[in-house]
């Protein structure tokens, strides 16, 4: 399965073409990211709503995915990117110029990290790779940060 980060939809190969096999309902404004977890049994997408929502596997049913948490409150500009580490921290671009690093305990999600001013414009990509997070943004910067556990 693909999911499509301009509809937050499931995409399913059919013979020489991809059909939706789903899609989910939940932002307000337009979905700019998405990243899926180690398993592959969640994801969580971002959007101009300023809201990150976390979806898991729906067993009951063959692709269904359904909203179980939504993350709000924590950005005041829209997110742009976000990236599931495997070893369960969610990182986020956003508006804002900054970065801000969640882990979820439970059925909640706390955030972990706010690195202010990650750069001097607003924040377009984040991407881990093991304890490294690599981000981008407007001032034509690359950087990489590491995390400490």
């Amino acid at each position: 399965a693909v999911v499509s980060t301009q509809s937050t939809g499931v995409y399913r190969e059919f013979g020489d073409d991809w059909e939706t096999a789903d899609s989910f309902a939940g932002h307000s404004s337009t979905v700019w990211g998405l990243s899926f977890n180690k398993s592959g049994d969640k994801f969580v997408s971002c959007s101009d709503d300023r809201t990150l929502r976390i979806w898991c596997k729906d067993d009951t049913k063959n692709t269904k995915y359904a909203c179980k948490s939504s993350v709000c409150g924590f950005h005041n500009r829209p997110i742009y990117d976000v990236s599931w580490g495997r070893h369960g921290y969610i990182a986020t671009a956003a508006g804002d110029n900054a970065i801000r690093v969640f882990e979820q305990q439970g059925s909640s999600v706390l955030l972990a990290h706010l690195q202010e001013d990650a750069h001097q414009g607003d924040v377009n990509c984040v991407r881990w790779k093991g304890n490294l997070l690599a981000s981008c943004g407007d001032d034509e910067t690359v950087r990489i940060w590491s995390l400490e556990t």
